[in-house]
């Protein structure tokens, strides 16, 4: 017989601001991509089409990031701290290195950060 893993199966509670917070970065990713479209500067527009995918795949990563959060998978902590930096490098080159971009994407990132402190351990 395989043995199961000893990790408690009870989930911690999720409080209100956390769930309203997981809410906020899902509408802050499709507002921070919609405002990175409207601001872009990019001529060339076979990069530009590379560039608006790449976007448009790190907004959906960052929902389904909050998604993973939401059920306290590490996974979806990882992929929204990679989807954050991905966003950031995109927004920069779309923008013509506008650095709006990086503070618009680092801040939410730094709250989430100081949300989670002390609570890593609820993460699977």
């Amino acid at each position: 017989m395989a043995k199961k893993n000893k990790k408690s199966s009870h989930k911690p509670k999720r409080g209100t601001g956390w769930s309203i917070w997981l809410i906020l970065i899902v509408i802050h990713s499709f507002l921070a991509a919609f405002a990175t479209l409207s601001m872009m500067r990019t001529p060339d527009a076979v990069s530009r089409q590379w560039l608006i995918t790449l976007l448009l795949l790190f907004t959906a990563a960052k929902a389904i990031a909050a998604l993973g959060m939401w059920e306290w998978k590490q996974w979806g902590l990882y992929l929204y701290v990679i989807a954050v930096l991905g966003t950031m490098g995109v927004t920069l080159v779309l923008t013509s290195f506008l650095i709006w971009g990086v503070f618009w994407e680092a801040i939410p990132l730094l709250i989430t950060g100081w949300l989670l402190r002390g609570k890593q351990e609820y993460f699977d």
